[in-house]
């Protein structure tokens, strides 16, 4: 079997990021979007999402490359390849990118692809990814429903009581009007725990940049650092997640030592060199790889690995498609100890459309993890055709 396309897909929408002060649902990126599609021609396919800049991401994997080693495209790199040896071709990609990438969005195309070939991969083997990565422990997890802050505590309270409705048993609010009024902070985070209750998860994204997305600055001193857990620890806050420059890896283990609150980061942690410091310098508590970031599959099963000879947990982070979804959901099916998956409820129109597959909560605030051949979730081509720009 040989690959013989790897084709970025720009997808454009009309929605915008952001949240409300009421108890309407949050948008993620509802503007741009990008997929990768690999095939092959024994008529095996593979799909993942990625969440960069969609319309650079479109020139690295199928734009112009150069001659000398280091300096190619992806795709040129793959064109005639066997998709089954994936593990190698991971090599072969991080090597041919090296000048331009290693991370960022040359890492973040990668990943797509890797989670493309270990698709196909399970579907040659006529399995679910998760039998192909060691076996199923599990055929459900509980879902934290993903969403940004909303602008008022009566905002919070409503959307708070929506996922209630809806069945989940744990919430995490993260960025939006966050960190650009601490008394305001306080009170949107006191008005989620009091409508949740003592028997709900609260989990809480800060972000990273401390005035709010809006008007990135300075980051957070260990003081202030050390200061936001401590508050947020009166509120019962099951973890504080990614709220350190992703760099700043001797400023988490500092801060996770004085912090009372468990400590959960990793989305902007790519490859395993990278996350194996992470973890062994004492950062967190709570491991989360994003698979269309950290280098794929090939990565995040590794640092699964070590995150159980570490005793920490993992949960990967999943804010995109249900496509992401899906292969995180079969990642935690084999995981020995699984606490969550974070369901994105904030999907805009354009983030929502890509998939026909239905992932949905149960009675018990549990998702099923499909097992059907590869990830159990597919593409709707037709959605995919009526908004490519490329």
């Amino acid at each position: 079997m040989k690959i013989t396309a790897v084709e970025p897909i720009l997808l454009r929408g009309a929605g915008t990021y952001g949240s409300t002060a009421s108890g309407d649902e949050a948008s993620d990126n509802g503007d741009w979007q990008v997929l990768v599609r690999v095939a092959t021609d024994a008529g095996l396919t593979g799909w993942a999402d990625i969440e960069t800049l969609a319309p650079a991401a479109v020139a690295v994997i199928a734009g112009q490359g150069m001659a000398v080693l280091g300096f190619k495209t992806l795709g040129e790199l793959l064109i005639g390849e066997n998709p089954l040896d994936v593990e190698r071709l991971w090599d072969k990609l991080y090597v041919g990118s090296a000048y331009y990438g290693r991370r960022g969005l040359a890492m973040q195309c990668l990943s797509a692809i890797d989670n493309c070939l270990w698709s196909i991969r399970a579907q040659a083997a006529g399995c679910s990814l998760a039998h192909l990565l060691g076996g199923r422990r599990r055929d459900r997890i509980t879902a934290y429903a993903s969403t940004l802050f909303r602008e008022t505590p009566e905002g919070m309270t409503a959307a708070a009581r929506g996922y209630i409705d809806k069945g989940f048993r744990a919430v995490k609010f993260g960025w939006g009007v966050f960190g650009e009024d601490p008394g305001r902070d306080r009170e949107l985070v006191a008005a989620a725990r009091e409508a949740l209750g003592p028997d709900r998860h609260l989990l809480v994204d800060p972000g990273w940049y401390p005035a709010g997305w809006k008007k990135p600055g300075p980051m957070r001193s260990r003081r202030e650092a050390i200061a936001l857990c401590e508050w947020l620890a009166e509120y019962d806050v099951g973890w504080i997640e990614d709220f350190i420059h992703p760099e700043n890896f001797d400023e988490y283990a500092h801060v996770r030592l004085h912090s009372a609150v468990p400590i959960a980061a990793g989305e902007q942690v790519a490859t395993y060199w990278e996350f194996e410091r992470f973890i062994r310098q004492g950062c967190v508590d709570v491991i989360q790889p994003d698979l269309s970031r950290c280098g794929g599959i090939s990565v995040a099963k590794r640092v699964a690995e070590l995150a159980e000879r570490e005793g920490i947990d993992l949960v990967p982070h999943s804010w995109l498609t249900h496509l992401l979804t899906g292969y995180s959901l079969q990642l935690i099916a084999t995981l020995p100890r699984a606490r969550f998956v974070e369901f994105n409820v904030s999907q805009s129109a354009l983030t929502k459309g890509i998939t026909r597959t239905s992932l949905k909560i149960e009675a018990d605030g549990t998702v099923l993890i499909p097992d059907a051949v590869s990830i159990g979730v597919d593409v709707d081509e037709d959605f995919v055709r009526a908004h490519r720009v490329n």
